[in-house]
């Protein structure tokens, strides 16, 4: 390889970014996460709003809480492990303001879930609310594990 500093021509500095780009773009829709973590990490999450919304007064649903959380923590790590060893680093902290919106619009979502599915059971006496917010919230979980695994949402191609 020569190492000499030389000029590129702007046509052909944006075709290196967009082969760079197209390489990325490959590499994230070729990596899957394993469907047994995906659905590991959901489940988990699922017993989280599940308990949540069937607790009163630190009952033993508190304890299925506390495991789903810890489970949930666990997995994720293991996800994240996995990327890991592929050589594929994954950015926790969103950086780019349309990562930035979508992750504040997921989060609305899995707290309006969250908070209904106690509210509903609590004071409106629907006793089958958690149930259908922890399948909500976990499907919605695996969902966007398994359409963006690494959590970059990816524009199409633009011209």
């Amino acid at each position: 390889m020569n190492n000499e500093k030389q000029t590129i021509s702007k046509e052909e500095a944006a075709a290196t970014l967009k082969s760079v780009d197209s390489t990325k773009r490959d590499a994230i829709k070729s990596f899957r996460i394993p469907l047994l973590l995906i659905t590991l990490i959901s489940l988990s999450y699922s017993l989280v709003v599940f308990s949540w919304g069937m607790t009163e007064h630190d009952n033993l649903w508190a304890l299925g809480m506390y495991i789903g959380m810890a489970s949930f923590g666990i997995f994720l790590a293991f996800s994240l492990y996995t990327f890991r060893l592929l050589g594929i680093k994954i950015n926790i902290l969103p950086r780019s303001n349309e990562r930035i919106k979508s992750e504040l619009v997921s989060l609305l979502i899995f707290a309006v879930i969250l908070i209904f599915g106690r509210q509903f059971r609590v004071y409106e006496g629907i006793e089958y609310a958690p149930h259908i917010a922890a399948l909500i919230s976990g499907g919605y979980m695996a969902y966007l594990l398994y359409k963006y695994p690494t959590g970059e949402y990816l524009v199409g191609n633009q011209k």
